[in-house]
């Protein structure tokens, strides 16, 4: 189906054939997209594309996913085809940087969206990759689970796997509501589009919970809905980050990756905006919101709150490239951007438990959990 983006692309093909051609011998590549502000009404024209030999393999809004499909229907990446480039326009619509990914086989899947499937519309559904042959002992049910040194990781992977075909795929929040039947507590994995492992498969980018203390009442909805942010009221499609630490991370990131002068200060006011910044704090949640409604996320029931918290830190520890994780963040990821150094070094979007240790049994204690749900 055509889209009103189409005709800018295509008059950029030639300037964004020389980018592609220098991304894919790791050079930087960025293309000036003057105009393309004017092509349409937007709060954020930060969009993301990944094209792989002539298939658009994933794509976020709308004028993005124009982009991929005249990319790849051009055949401009067909020369590469071990290749996955990944084109990000910025969020103030003004710069398309284009980066080269050499360590996939060819073959799209890892968080794929079908060309006509959009942040803004449709409902989609992410694929995670089990990896089948992944050290890690016994299958699960059996007795206690013996895990090689360095097979921890995978093993943990291929029950997130499991988890994720029995929750037939992973959602995305932008699809989600609070009667889709989600359990009353438990613990939520997030993956984000292009953030990959050694072996072509979807890593973890952030892990949460909720309900840690013996007086709380949050649920898992209630937090999944924090971070998706606003569907309707005065600012549809924003949120707020002061109310989920995750948004307030994106957030930022995004600020230091795009803009300069006192709105980081002011998004990083925990009391409020400062003068003068409410409104460009409301630009930016509109951006957080379509960033993290992007990213396709597991959720695992846990009744048990002792329980959540190990699932949690653990998780962590077992991604975390501070402590056991051995999955780098792409060059291209927004947390590279963030503030808190915690985050560009651990390759997640979470500063507790990065440096922690897993503990024994926690593979048993995902396998039990697993099974139940």
């Amino acid at each position: 189906m055509a889209s009103k983006y189409d005709s800018y692309w295509s008059s950029r093909l030639a300037q964004i054939r020389a980018a592609v051609e220098r991304a894919a011998v790791g050079l930087p590549a960025e293309v000036r997209l003057p105009g393309l502000a004017r092509a349409g009404q937007r709060q954020s024209w930060r969009g993301v594309a990944e094209v792989c030999r002539s298939e658009l393999t994933h794509s976020s809004m709308a004028h993005a996913t124009s982009l991929g499909r005249m990319i790849a229907a051009s055949g401009i990446c067909s020369a590469w085809p071990q290749a996955t480039f990944r084109l990000t326009i910025a969020t103030d619509g003004d710069i398309l940087t284009i980066s080269a990914d050499q360590r996939h086989s060819g073959q799209p899947g890892r968080d794929t969206a079908a060309p006509e499937e959009t942040a803004e519309a449709g409902s989609r559904k992410g694929t995670i990759r089990r990896d089948e042959s992944a050290a890690g002992g016994t299958r699960p049910g059996n007795t206690r689970i013996q895990v090689p040194d360095g097979a921890a990781a995978d093993r943990f992977y291929q029950l997130l796997g499991q988890l994720a075909d029995i929750l037939a795929g992973p959602r995305y929040l932008q699809d989600c509501r609070g009667g889709d039947g989600w359990p009353h507590q438990g613990v939520y994995l997030f993956f984000e589009p292009g953030e990959t492992r050694a072996d072509g498969s979807s890593r973890i980018v952030r892990v949460g919970t909720h309900a840690l203390t013996a007086t709380s009442r949050a649920t898992l909805w209630g937090r999944l809905r924090q971070h998706r942010g606003h569907l309707g009221g005065m600012h549809p499609g924003g949120g707020n980050h002061r109310a989920s630490v995750f948004r307030r991370h994106v957030g930022a990131a995004i600020i230091c990756e795009n803009l300069t002068g006192e709105l980081l200060e002011s998004w990083l006011d925990r009391h409020g905006p400062w003068p003068g910044q409410a409104e460009e704090e409301q630009r930016i949640e509109q951006a957080v919101s379509a960033h993290i409604r992007a990213m396709p996320f597991l959720w695992l029931a846990v009744p048990d709150r002792p329980d959540r918290a190990r699932v949690e830190r653990n998780s962590i520890a077992l991604t975390s490239c501070l402590a056991q994780g051995q999955d780098q963040p792409s060059s291209g990821w927004l947390g590279r951007y963030a503030v808190r150094p915690e985050i560009s070094q651990s390759g997640m979007w979470n500063i507790d438990h990065i440096r922690h240790q897993p503990e024994p049994g926690f593979l048993d204690l995902l396998s039990q959990l697993v099974e139940q749900q």
